[in-house]
């Protein structure tokens, strides 16, 4: 592999693999949907599925010596925190990749506010977040498809914004990809445009295994991605 590789897809709505799980996580923790609101699911499903252009963008990167923070990339290093870094030490490559529902998807998000319709409003959002974990997972395994033919192990994908990664250190992650990556944007308070979008690291290497993810390990409380709360 080179030092750089850059891969970007647009993916087919077909192609992604909604999981029931990230949709009702947005929603709250142990919330059921009712068959009323199950039918409504659908019918959004159905219209974003012609409007919705889901994109990803991913880069491998030569890794730097590691520290027990940080981690380097392309002589840069990234504040990745003591959670997340013991996941990431081994590398022998890095992964950098954004993964958005798209901007067609957050004009929908638009248009379905200024309707008024609270109840599609809320469906939505919760779909554009199971939308963008849909799309980091068709990333994972583009990656692994390629690496573990040569006999790279890869780990866990990691985002800023959790585990102790600061948010705010997306600008450094973003500064070593292409300009507005899939159409996101970055601003000043280190948020994504469109907002459905996820950015993160995956380490790939020969002694990289996947551990235990770092909500079993984590216990932040308030995280909303902490699916051990559902198992409560």
């Amino acid at each position: 592999m080179m030092n750089r590789e850059i891969y970007q897809y647009e993916l087919p709505w077909n192609a992604l693999q909604l999981n029931s799980e990230d949709i009702y996580l947005s929603m709250g923790v142990g919330y059921v949907p009712d068959e009323e609101m199950l039918k409504q699911l659908d019918l959004l499903k159905k219209e974003i599925a012609v409007r919705c252009r889901p994109r990803c963008l991913y880069a491998f990167f030569e890794a730097s010596p590691a520290t027990k923070n940080h981690i380097g990339i392309d002589g840069m290093e990234l504040h990745t925190g003591a959670v997340i870094t013991p996941y990431l030490l081994d590398a022998d490559r890095y992964v950098l990749f954004i993964a958005t529902a798209g901007q067609e998807f957050e004009q929908f998000q638009h248009e379905v506010k200024s309707s008024g319709d609270i109840l599609q409003e809320f469906l939505l959002d919760s779909l554009g977040s199971a939308i963008a974990e849909a799309v980091v997972r068709e990333v994972c395994s583009k990656v692994e498809n390629y690496v573990l033919p040569l006999g790279y192990g890869v780990s866990h994908p990691y985002s800023p914004g959790y585990c102790g990664w600061h948010v705010t250190q997306q600008k450094f992650l973003f500064s070593l990809l292409p300009e507005q990556p899939c159409g996101v944007r970055l601003s000043e308070s280190s948020l994504m445009s469109p907002i459905k979008s996820v950015s993160g690291v995956i380490a790939v290497g020969e002694r990289i295994v996947k551990r235990k993810y770092g909500c079993e390990l984590c216990g932040k409380a308030d995280c909303y991605k902490n699916r051990n709360k559902l198992k409560k």
